[in-house]
């Protein structure tokens, strides 16, 4: 399976000193990124974030890898909703063209996604993934939240934390 990734979720995890937990949830996908991507979190870090250095190594290790953007895929950004950053993009784009999941936390870009039929990933099923296939405890994601919040000023909302924290369902 692939999963492309765009900037947020990469950049949250790891201000959380969390992003090698990613890895582990999606052992068994390839993660990729495109271009725009790699760039935004280069920036990031040209500017002065350095948590981002952990998310920069596995892209260098190719743990996680940068898929050039095809003629094909540099046009379907075209279409897309104009509030969408380059890399938001250019990870929809990728994400349809190979019928990947998307991890991402932009509401404007899931919502386009999810109405496009793109399978969306976003930060509070990530974060509820983690303590439910026991990667994380709860408490360990409450904190690594706290970290979130501190370093990027990231706010979740109640409904979203009671989301995260419902108690798992019994299948």
């Amino acid at each position: 399976m692939i999963v492309v990734s765009d900037t947020n979720i990469l950049s949250s995890l790891a201000a959380g000193d969390a992003f090698p937990v990613l890895l582990h949830l999606f052992v068994r996908s390839k993660i990729c990124i495109p271009p725009g991507v790699h760039q935004e979190l280069q920036a990031g870090l040209d500017r002065g974030k350095t948590y981002l250095e952990p998310v920069i190594q596995a892209i260098m290790s190719r743990h996680i890898e940068v898929v050039p953007v095809s003629s094909e895929e540099e046009q379907l950004p075209l279409r897309y909703p104009h509030k969408l950053n380059v890399g938001e993009r250019q990870a929809i784009a990728l994400a349809q063209i190979c019928k990947a999941t998307l991890l991402c936390n932009d509401r404007r870009a899931t919502h386009y996604c999810e109405q496009q039929g793109i399978r969306v990933v976003n930060l509070v099923s990530i974060l509820r993934l983690l303590w439910v296939r026991r990667l994380m405890s709860q408490d360990s994601v409450r904190v690594l939240i706290e970290k979130m919040e501190q370093v990027e000023n990231l706010m979740l909302t109640q409904a979203q934390r009671t989301e995260i924290f419902a108690p798992r369902r019994r299948t």
